[in-house]
């Protein structure tokens, strides 16, 4: 089975974005259910055709083995193009396993926000047993040396907070992963908030 994608493509849903070409892509399925195999290919768009890697980035391909659950964006991936899960041009209308995808994908996201909190917690503590270990040390001490300790271990506790940034790892993380809030539906370019994810249920397009 191949099926054209476009403003005039056979795709069971409407494309009108203007970045999309009348035939733009074409994706081949060999085979039937789980066994089956998929292929995407550009048909030299004016745009280009774009999948979605791990990372969330979007990709340009020219020819490309998928599966149902590949995104894919004909054209750049806002309002002027038009995107969508593969499995849409067999089982339109029915967002049921995007959603739970994007639900695993934010699962994924709190358990690596958490791994980050975890981690600052730790370092936090070990910075702090390390000044109580030094000031201990410097008063044991008593002489002019006790000043250099002191200033070392601000030195250690300076170093140890810029070598993990965990307001930085929490953008990072939270950049990543926004990256998979597309509504699943072709067609609404809106981009999904946590809640609406949860919810399974965008409220722009009521889908």
């Amino acid at each position: 089975m191949k099926i054209i994608i476009g403003t005039e493509g056979q795709q069971p849903f409407k494309i009108s974005g203007n970045a999309v070409s009348r035939q733009h892509a074409e994706v081949e399925i060999i085979g039937e259910g789980d066994h089956a195999v998929w292929t995407l290919r550009d048909l030299d768009s004016t745009n280009g055709t774009f999948v979605r890697d791990d990372n969330g980035m979007m990709v340009p391909v020219g020819k490309k083995s998928i599966t149902p659950m590949t995104f894919i964006s004909l054209g750049p991936d806002n309002s002027k193009g038009c995107s969508f899960y593969a499995r849409q041009l067999l089982n339109p209308g029915s967002f049921t396993e995007e959603y739970e995808f994007i639900n695993e994908k934010e699962d994924e996201y709190e358990e690596k926000l958490e791994a980050i909190d975890k981690k600052a917690r730790i370092i936090k503590w070990v910075i702090f047993a390390i000044n109580i270990v030094i000031v201990v040390f410097s008063i044991a001490i008593e002489n002019q040396m006790s000043l250099w300790i002191l200033r070392s271990g601000t030195i250690l506790s300076t170093f140890f907070a810029a070598i993990y940034d965990a307001n930085g790892s929490k953008k990072r993380l939270k950049k990543k992963y926004e990256r998979f809030h597309h509504c699943p539906n072709p067609g609404c370019s809106h981009k999904l908030t946590s809640a609406e994810i949860r919810n399974m249920r965008c409220q722009k397009c009521k889908r």
